[in-house]
């Protein structure tokens, strides 16, 4: 019997080239360890061209940083027991799209997981 990998499939926001990561950057399934490598709060562009400002977390070793909104700040808060953000430099964490409820649509979403890895 043949072990076939599955084929890995593109997201079409991939092609958009977003500056952030996003749920589309990991394949279905998939779950990938990051390691915090700073938190700031920048302005962001949403989807409609609006500034707003979010959490973001820097990423050792990416480019695309990774906004980090309430529910998953919590998470985080409660894997490593502490809410301040300084504390939060050289964790790992580890990060999966899940499917989400956002303004009456279920959506995909980068989330944490909530273990300490």
């Amino acid at each position: 019997m043949e072990n076939k990998q599955p084929t890995p499939v593109t997201h079409w926001k991939k092609l958009t080239n977003p500056k952030y990561l996003g749920s589309h950057d990991l394949q279905p399934g998939q779950e990938v360890k990051i390691t915090i490598d700073k938190i700031v709060k920048e302005v962001v562009k949403d989807q409609n061209g609006k500034d707003g400002e979010c959490i973001v977390a820097y990423i050792k070793g990416t480019t695309k940083p990774m906004i980090l909104n309430k529910t998953n700040c919590k998470i985080i808060t409660k894997i490593y027991d502490t809410p301040y953000i300084e504390d939060w430099v050289g964790k790992v964490i580890v990060i999966y799209s899940a499917k989400v409820k956002v303004a009456g649509d279920v959506v995909d979403a980068l989330r944490v997981k909530q273990i300490k890895p």
